[in-house]
């Protein structure tokens, strides 16, 4: 995914995908071809890139003086960051009792943050409420512009289809609300029906074990709020009300895909293995991906190419849990 704006300045990059030879050896997937699709190379760090990319440029051209989203942490960074490039407004609402490691950064990059109580859930309400109250662009997911964000990440199936010549045999995407894993699998679809791959590829979901609403509908069980445990983890992860969980669910089901859920202690392991292995300061969320494959794999074997979509940045120092 390329753009500039009028200076010619570079909006956001065709991300990485890298042949990850050492980590899966070390995984014990052996003659297995695994792939990272680095979406740390976006120019905030993260995925969310694509969204906010998308969201400000539409705002922009409608005219909107201001753009808002709920978040905690990475797409509130990207939403100021693009909103800066086209000269708009960035106000971001973040849960006040959240880790919060990159709220710095919004407000470097010029955004208004907004503390609100509670979970993600009522920072989105609150952020969703201010836009239709003073006439700013929504860039919530799941809202009145939740489809553009969704076919934004259809681009990370695109480009994967673009390096291997056709679908992998499967894709991993960490998933919070859903809506990645939705927008990857509307690109693999766009790439079958136009004869650029000749299948779609087993779709794979990577969650937190603490609470995810699609993970729970997925098993069929009832999500508990008094279960939730949220640490600086596993917060991109947990959604009591996950809002493009109609979506992902339907990528997972058309594909014949999985769900695992994974604690805190083995995406901080898997993150620091990427680290040693690949030069990669993936996120311990996102490195869920990887664990996912891995599952998936011993499980079924592997009858082509795997790949883990990994986000970064993780600038931490080794974490005690």
């Amino acid at each position: 995914m390329e753009g500039e704006d009028s200076s010619g300045k570079l909006l956001a990059v065709a991300t990485p995908l890298a042949r990850s030879r050492v980590l899966g050896r070390f995984l014990g997937l052996d003659g297995v071809r695994l792939y990272l699709k680095w979406e740390g190379a976006n120019p905030t760090g993260t995925h969310k890139d694509r969204a906010a990319l998308l969201h400000v440029r539409r705002a922009a051209e409608l005219g909107f003086p201001a753009v808002t989203a709920g978040t905690c942490g990475n797409y509130g960074v990207a939403l100021a960051h693009y909103a800066r490039v086209f000269g708009l407004k960035a106000v971001v609402f973040v849960p006040r009792g959240y880790t919060n490691g990159r709220v710095r950064e919004m407000v470097e990059r010029g955004a208004e943050v907004v503390f609100v109580e509670g979970r993600y859930e009522d920072a989105v309400e609150a952020s969703v409420e201010a836009a239709e109250e003073r006439g700013w662009y929504d860039a919530n997911p799941g809202g009145r512009n939740g489809d553009l964000g969704i076919e934004a990440y259809s681009a990370i199936a695109e480009e994967i289809v673009a390096e291997l010549g056709d679908a992998p045999y499967a894709v991993a995407v960490p998933v919070g609300n859903g809506t990645t894993l939705a927008g990857v699998y509307r690109g693999f679809l766009r790439a079958y029906k136009e004869g650029l791959a000749t299948g779609l590829p087993k779709l794979v979901a990577a969650t937190t074990s603490h609470a995810n609403q699609l993970a729970s509908l997925w098993f069929g069980e009832k999500l508990e709020p008094e279960r939730v445990v949220e640490t600086w983890v596993n917060e991109p992860l947990v959604a009591l009300e996950a809002l493009d969980a109609e979506p992902a669910l339907e990528a997972l089901r058309s594909t014949g895909g999985r769900v695992y859920t994974f604690d805190d202690e083995e995406m901080v392991e898997a993150a620091l293995l990427v680290r040693a292995l690949e030069g990669l300061p993936a996120l311990p969320a996102s490195a869920s991906a990887i664990l996912a494959l891995e599952k998936l794999a011993r499980e079924e074997g592997a009858e082509g190419p795997l790949v883990a979509v990994v986000t970064g940045r993780w600038r931490g120092k080794l974490p005690r849990l």
